[in-house]
């Protein structure tokens, strides 16, 4: 009986919050987003938070670790070699201008996220999501006190890094 009751509210927290999970991860990782989304939700299938929990909360941290997770990864895996490659190559992808200069500032800004403290990273992405100021208190596990000048440093840091990095990675 347990363990019907744990997969049916499995279920139901899959349905609520599989679009937003799954949108969030979007911005952040592109085409990768719905493996990332999936490996969310069996972390959530396998090692659930305490019943009673935030579950929207423990699911965006869990979200928004994964994506940094897999930018990291896929910027080591990328590597200045790969960035050069794609700049250069022969056959430059089709489309009007501005989709260029678009898909580039989306890669500069994954690139910055990724490099970016963590919990930085991660009000950012919540923020710009949507979520109040209670809502990031309880996902990122801060004072709701707290969270003004935690999303004032972590603009702050991402406009340097921003910066340095020419405003395109």
């Amino acid at each position: 009986m347990a363990g019907e009751q744990q997969a049916e509210d499995f279920d139901t927290l899959f349905l609520q919050h599989w679009s937003e999970i799954h949108r969030l991860l979007y911005r952040m990782l592109g085409d990768e987003a719905e493996d990332a989304a999936q490996d969310v939700f069996i972390k959530l299938h396998t090692r659930p938070p305490e019943p009673g929990s935030n579950y929207r909360a423990w699911l965006y941290k869990v979200a928004t670790r994964e994506g940094l997770n897999r930018l990291r990864t896929r910027n080591r895996r990328d590597g200045l070699l790969g960035r050069l490659t794609a700049l250069w190559s022969a056959q430059p992808d089709p489309g009007p201008e501005d989709v260029v200069q678009g898909k580039e500032q989306q890669h500069a800004v994954r690139a910055v996220l990724a490099k970016m403290r963590p919990v930085y990273a991660q009000a950012l992405l919540l923020r710009h999501e949507g979520m109040d100021y209670l809502e990031l208190s309880q996902t990122l596990g801060v004072g709701r006190s707290s969270i003004g000048t935690l999303l004032l440093r972590a603009e702050r840091q991402f406009e340097k890094l921003y910066e340095e990095a020419g405003g395109r990675e």
